[in-house]
Formats: C-alpha cells, sequence, structure tokens
C-alpha cells in the first residue's frame, strides 16, 4: 500500500480517516476513555512524544485540535474527538501539507500520530 500512496501523493496532498475508509490503517480509531481524558493524553502526546509538532489550537467543547508541524513544508492535523458512549471517544484525523502533493507524507503522518497515540492510550480491539 505504501507505494501506491506515494504515487497517489503526487496530485494529493491530504489524508483523513472515517468509519468508511478502504484503507484499514485510516479507519476511524475507538478508545475507552471519556472525552476529557483523551484530549489531555492527545495534548501530551504531541507536546512531548512528538518532536516538533505543535498544538495551535483546541475547542474542548467541539472536541477539536490544530495540530501543526514544520519540515520543508507545512503540515497541519486536524483531530476531531467525538463522546459517543460515556466511556468511548472516537478519533478521526484530516491531515494536509501545504502544495500539491505531498508523496504520501500525510498519510505516514497519521499513521505515525495513531502510533504514538496508542502507546499511551490502548485503542479498542475489533
Amino acid at each position: 500500500m505504501s507505494i501506491a500512496r506515494i504515487l497517489t501523493g503526487l496530485w494529493r496532498n491530504s489524508t483523513e480517516t472515517s468509519d468508511r475508509a478502504k484503507d484499514p490503517k485510516l479507519k476511524t480509531r475507538y478508545y475507552k476513555v471519556n472525552k476529557r481524558v483523551l484530549l489531555e493524553k492527545i495534548t501530551f502526546v504531541v507536546n512531548n512524544k512528538l518532536p516538533g509538532w505543535k498544538l495551535t489550537h483546541l475547542d474542548a467543547e467541539r472536541g477539536e485540535m490544530l495540530i501543526e508541524r514544520k519540515t520543508m513544508r507545512q503540515n497541519q492535523m486536524v483531530v476531531t474527538v467525538l463522546q459517543v458512549e460515556p466511556l468511548r471517544c472516537s478519533v478521526d484525523i484530516v491531515s494536509a501539507y501545504e502544495g500539491l502533493g505531498d508523496l504520501g507524507l500525510s498519510y505516514f503522518t497519521v499513521l505515525k500520530f495513531f502510533d504514538v497515540l496508542n502507546k499511551e492510550v490502548p485503542p479498542e480491539k475489533k
């Protein structure tokens, strides 16, 4: 799948997760914690575990976070946390790089984010 992501990345500069994603790695993640705790864990991960990443906006009531990462090109991610049950939240991400085509960087950025977050808060088993 990585080669296909790089090829589609010639003209696409964004990636998003959803329940309907064809790629299983881009499916919505679910966690057995409440929204407040999950937002705190994501903030901790961004500030302490991901160097070069910066939380630029947090709307806790809506469950939305804007995270920026500056490398050679600027990347912006919108992380949305929804409370679906009292102790169950979903996390979806939209990641985009500036300019035309990112060679799959937005895809790999989303995977890296979930990999680090899942070490702090284990996701639900499918």
